[in-house]
């Protein structure tokens, strides 16, 4: 009788232990936390810009954070490609061996991974450890990389998008053998897949940006306002500065400038099945010292570049700044910078080719990096001028040219699509209008009738980033096949010594 009360004892001191170890497991009502790292636009930025950034200072910051943070979630939302030189010349590989080494979780794709030919991209894929969660685009009928991404995290089920602006099709030159999904649909197809598959926390890495650059751009604010689920989107496109989330439909939304000069990281508070807070902030990666072993890695890359690119073709008394107050000021007014760039077309164009050009006009999206002063190397001149673009000159009727500074009066502040002129130029915005006010080429008014040519780059000329909207009836077109960086280089090399000006060519009221 002893035996069988000691029996039934011991089996209710295993079922409450059982109990204890599987509410101990479970613990439905403890928060738990994960800490978001993230990046955006890094644009091939290898070394340090103005500073701030390079590849192995952020290695450095991401394995402090890891070491004081059990639970880490590392992601990119796309354009890591094109800028400096060390990284374009070897397709973007060194940026692909840094994010392997610093353990990125999850990458999607922006723009500019489409501005070589579809073969380089899938080329990194295939270098890539982490996956490329691209939701949105199909080669063939199949997602180009992976579709979603479900990871548990310190027991976090976290599920992840990834959506790149359909407008890529217009503005990157090797996508049109892509098919791209609306970004809407997308996301709520991606919310109820995610969800159904038991993700605690939705988060999208979206190339959108904040800039609506037609009335029917996607931004990821539109994105949060219209598909319900999402707890973050990591944002990239607008190269934006933030220094609080957005809170739009019980989504934040986050993003962290561009070229890696900034990390976004975030703590997620999840109890239960729900994000239930999220504090966040942008770190400036300025002071950390680089990783050794990854700059081991880089440097190789580095050195093959400065070999090639090392010589000196000109002076700047003063540095050529892109950036006032982390602001791009050739997106929205005249720029020193803007200035030596379409002056180096219209240059180029006449007395280096011969050719009929009255004035010269660039996309601001296309200058990606200051001039320091003092010696300017070929690398630096490339740095600032790193796409593959040629100089075209375009003929154009009067009527032609007013419709496209209207358009260029249209573009919102901020956008890549706003031009920087040469001197021959003198225009005149009305922003709150969004109209030119005043327009004169040679110092004189522009007529209707007249033809006007105007050397500009192959992206401009395609009718790119909305420029269609006055190159509808292109009378004249030729292709120099110089590149861009070649004709700055020639340009600084020709004057010998450059200083910084604006003189009002384009006023903005």
């Amino acid at each position: 009788m002893m035996f069988f009360a000691r029996f039934r004892v011991l089996v209710w001191i295993a079922v409450l232990s059982l109990a204890v170890v599987v509410y101990s497991c479970d613990e439905p009502g403890k928060e738990r936390e994960l800490i978001l790292l993230h990046t955006n636009d890094s644009h091939g930025s290898i070394v340090p810009v103005d500073s701030m950034g390079g590849m192995a200072e952020r290695a450095t910051f991401i394995r402090e954070t890891r070491e004081k943070n059990k639970h880490v979630l590392l992601v990119d939302a796309g354009d890591f490609n094109t800028g400096q030189a060390a990284s374009n010349m070897a397709d973007a590989h060194p940026d692909i061996a840094a994010y392997n080494y610093m353990g990125y979780d999850a990458v999607t794709v922006g723009n500019h991974e489409f501005d070589k030919p579809l073969e380089v991209l899938l080329k990194q894929m295939e270098w890539a450890d982490f996956p490329f969660v691209v939701s949105n685009i199909r080669q063939k009928g199949k997602i180009l990389g992976q579709e979603y991404l479900i990871k548990e995290i310190g027991g976090i089920k976290v599920g992840v998008f990834g959506i790149t602006t359909v407008h890529t099709r217009h503005i990157s030159v090797c996508a049109d053998k892509l098919d791209f999904e609306e970004e809407i649909h997308t996301a709520a197809r991606m919310v109820k897949v995610l969800r159904g598959q038991g993700a605690d926390v939705v988060i999208g890495l979206v190339h959108l940006g904040f800039t609506e650059t037609t009335p029917d751009y996607v931004t990821s604010r539109k994105l949060a306002s219209q598909v319900d689920g999402i707890d973050i989107l990591v944002d990239g496109h607008s190269h934006s500065y933030i220094e609080k989330p957005e809170w739009v439909n019980r989504t934040w939304i986050v993003t962290a400038n561009q070229s890696g000069r900034y990390v976004g990281m975030g703590k997620l508070r999840v109890k239960g099945h729900r994000l239930t807070g999220f504090d966040w902030k942008p770190v400036p990666i300025k002071g950390y010292a680089p990783d050794t072993m990854l700059w081991r890695q880089l440097e190789p890359y580095i050195e093959v570049a400065h070999s090639d690119l090392q010589t000196v073709v000109g002076l700047a008394t003063k540095e050529f700044a892109l950036y006032e107050r982390d602001e791009n000021v050739a997106r929205y007014r005249e720029s020193s910078l803007g200035n030596l760039v379409a002056d180096a077309l219209k240059w180029k164009a006449t007395e280096g080719l011969h050719l009929k050009a009255d004035f010269g006009l660039v996309n601001s999206g296309g200058i990606r990096a200051g001039l320091p002063a003092g010696g300017i190397t070929r690398e630096e001149v490339l740095s600032v001028l790193p796409f593959a673009n040629v100089l075209e000159v375009i003929g154009m009727s009067g009527a032609d040219v007013r419709r496209l500074f209207t358009f260029i009066a249209s573009v919102t502040p901020g956008n890549g699509a706003f031009a920087q002129v040469s001197g021959d130029v003198h225009v005149v915005y009305d922003r709150q209008a969004r109209q030119v006010k005043a327009l004169s080429i040679g110092g004189k008014p522009v007529v209707d009738t007249m033809i006007y040519y105007m050397a500009t780059c192959d992206y401009v000329a395609a009718g790119k980033d909305g420029y269609e909207a006055g190159l509808g009836n292109i009378t004249y077109r030729e292709n120099t096949s110089r590149l861009l960086s070649d004709v700055l280089a020639d340009y600084i090399q020709m004057k010998g010594r450059i200083t910084p000006y604006t003189d009002g060519r384009i006023e903005v009221k």
